[in-house]
């Protein structure tokens, strides 16, 4: 008891991370429409306010419409993506060159691992094609088995976010009538302050991430669409690019998940020019994120990038694959807290 008394900062510091695991883990997907909808009023609540003392619109209208324009938008993408998706799946389907490009690219690949260890050619294509047909086989006796049993978990699990998109609608628009009275009642309360900081920290640090890595993201389009378009390797280097771009932006994948093994392949074809473009390139977009990522993430955030990288590694392990924003936000929320609790 006297070693508590004499570290009181120390253990509420790790009863708070304690609390923010258990949750993060348990609490937080019970009630994430309602938090999501909480933070969709907060950042709208200026502009609906400004709408409701100039031009005497209540804010539920104002939400109905700004909810009615994304649900539109948001859905003509996803008609649009999907459309584009099933054409190029037609097209690759029903063209015969494109399936004997690809083979020509594997058999040059298996001439070059020949040359390279002094092997039969005729061998390696014979092997490589026996080990294709195999994993063809077992994906007709596994994976696809498995991905018509998992239908119904799809069917399940779209209709869980349906119903969570759902709520989440209604919330705002709840929300959005009554958060004047929501934040009177609040500060009766206590902690409302303190937990009223801790939000607004974690939506600043939240938001000038968000910031940051479209910013670099944005440059990582650009150089890979220019180095792609160099290599003369692809005729779309615009949509490689763009995708490229939104890899670079995840903690897990990176450029590299695309270009490495692209160069190889290249390199195995001969194409050593449109490999040592692709090479260069590479390595422009790793040094521009090492230098920027730094001064833009690491100023915005006060943390370290290495930092956000274990939060993101360590998320994963604790809350599955949605900890990908759960690490991050879980050490945001532990940095807040402990601001609140560390004496000046």
């Amino acid at each position: 008891m006297e070693w508590i008394r004499e570290n009181k900062i120390l253990c509420k510091k790790i009863g708070i991370i304690v609390g923010v695991y258990l949750g993060m883990k348990y609490l937080v997907p019970l009630v994430i429409p309602f938090l999501l909808a909480g933070v969709i009023v907060c950042q709208s609540w200026p502009l609906l306010r400004w709408l409701k003392r100039r031009l005497h619109i209540r804010p539920p209208y104002v939400m109905a419409v700004l909810l009615l324009v994304t649900a539109v938008l948001l859905s003509a993408g996803c008609y649009t993506a999907f459309r584009w998706l099933g054409s190029l799946a037609v097209r690759l389907g029903s063209s015969p060159g494109i399936w004997g490009q690809m083979e020509q690219v594997l058999y040059d690949c298996c001439d070059s691992i020949s040359e390279l260890f002094h092997m039969e050619a005729s061998g390696v294509r014979v092997f490589v094609t026996d080990q294709l047909n195999v994993f063809r086989d077992q994906a007709r006796q596994n994976i696809l088995p498995g991905a018509f049993g998992g239908s119904w978990q799809f069917l399940k699990g779209a209709g869980s976010w349906t119903a969570g998109l759902l709520v989440t609608g209604i919330s705002v628009l709840l929300l959005s009538a009554d958060f004047e009275e929501i934040k009177e009642m609040g500060k009766k309360y206590p902690l409302y302050e303190k937990t009223k900081a801790s939000i607004q920290g974690m939506l600043h640090a939240v938001g000038g991430y968000l910031k940051a890595q479209s910013i670099i993201m944005g440059i990582i389009m650009a150089l890979s669409i220019l180095g792609v378009w160099i290599s003369g390797s692809t005729k779309a280097p615009i949509p490689v690019g763009i995708g490229i771009g939104f890899l670079d932006a995840l903690p897990v994948f990176g450029t590299g998940t695309v270009f490495v093994p692209w160069i190889l392949v290249l390199a195995l074809q001969k194409r050593f020019a449109s490999a040592a473009v692709l090479a260069v390139t590479y390595g422009i977009c790793m040094l521009t994120r090492e230098i920027l990522e730094p001064r833009l993430i690491g100023n915005r955030l006060g943390i370290l990038p290495i930092v956000i990288l274990m939060s993101v590694y360590v998320g994963v392990k604790l809350y599955g694959f949605g900890g990908i924003l759960l690490g991050p936000l879980s050490v945001l929320l532990i940095r807040e807290l402990w601001e609140q609790i560390t004496p000046e």
